[in-house]
């Protein structure tokens, strides 16, 4: 059977792309997974080999929840199903918690503790792998009596999903896991396309050292021109982009980046244009 969404998976969908690069993408895929499991909760970590995961997303409200996730991250998170799952080196795998524990689980202190007092009546997991030591791992969980997570719907959507997480999390690290990554890529790319949907690429490093501050005698320095050519550039380029100097330059550089989407790839002086 194809994958059908609802209206409100749609709008998550539009939602997720539209917050690549922002603090907000977090909750929207999670809220997505969610959805699309049939599940109350989700908490989205950064799974590591050798070191403790990261939290980046919870939608868990209460106080007791949050000292439970506290030591989750501080030692039990190496007891957990989907870790070892993780740490077997399996690839990237949607799976329910039966697929993954063992048989005795359920009637282990550790689901006592990080289920039964968490509130929850059952689990189902995505890994999704960046590399062979780090994964994002999000986790789906029930608190409804009788309500069972559902993977089969989440494992048809992978594909969009794995595609969303991988736009905003483009270097997920120790260090980097908040999708700065994502989004100092797209700065560098608007960056590198700035005017060159009406600038020649002779002109377009020029504007982009002059976005840097270098002047007429360094840019002069660095194509091997004379200043004065430089300047005759300049001059060119004032004209076709409308401005009268380098503090005009930056100002409609700044306000085309702000206005452009995360996932667009063309010139930011288009979306300047638009708003004019």
């Amino acid at each position: 059977m194809d994958l059908i969404l609802t209206d409100d998976e749609t709008e998550l969908v539009a939602a997720c792309v539209n917050a690549i690069g922002t603090p907000d993408f977090p909750r929207f895929i999670g809220q997505l997974c969610a959805s699309l499991c049939s599940s109350d909760n989700v908490y989205l970590t950064v799974l590591f080999d050798s070191l403790a995961p990261v939290a980046l997303y919870s939608n868990h409200g209460k106080a007791s929840q949050h000292e439970l996730l506290k030591l989750y991250l501080e030692a039990a998170y190496l007891l957990d199903p989907f870790v070892l799952q993780f740490r077997r080196k399996l690839g990237d795998q949607v799976l329910s918690l039966d697929e993954v524990a063992p048989d005795d689980f359920k009637q282990s202190e550790y689901f006592a503790k990080f289920f039964r007092d968490m509130g929850l009546r059952d689990e189902c997991g995505m890994i999704l792998h960046f590399d062979a030591q780090t994964a994002l791992f999000f986790s789906m969980g029930n608190e409804l009596s009788g309500a069972s997570a559902k993977p089969e719907r989440l494992k048809k959507a992978y594909p969009i999903v794995s595609s969303l997480a991988r736009r905003h999390w483009t270097n997920l690290s120790p260090d980097n896991t908040d999708g700065a990554g994502r989004l100092g890529a797209h700065l560098q790319a608007a960056f590198d396309a700035f005017g060159t949907s009406v600038l020649s690429p002779r002109e377009g490093e020029i504007v982009r050292m002059i976005l840097k501050g270098h002047s007429s005698k360094s840019i002069a320095r660095a194509f091997d021109n004379s200043p004065e050519t430089i300047k005759v550039h300049r001059k060119r380029i004032y004209t076709k982009l409308g401005v009268a100097s380098q503090g005009e330059l930056l100002s409609i550089f700044l306000e085309a980046l702000s206005n452009m989407p995360a996932t667009a790839t063309c010139d930011p002086l288009e979306f300047y244009l638009i708003t004019e």
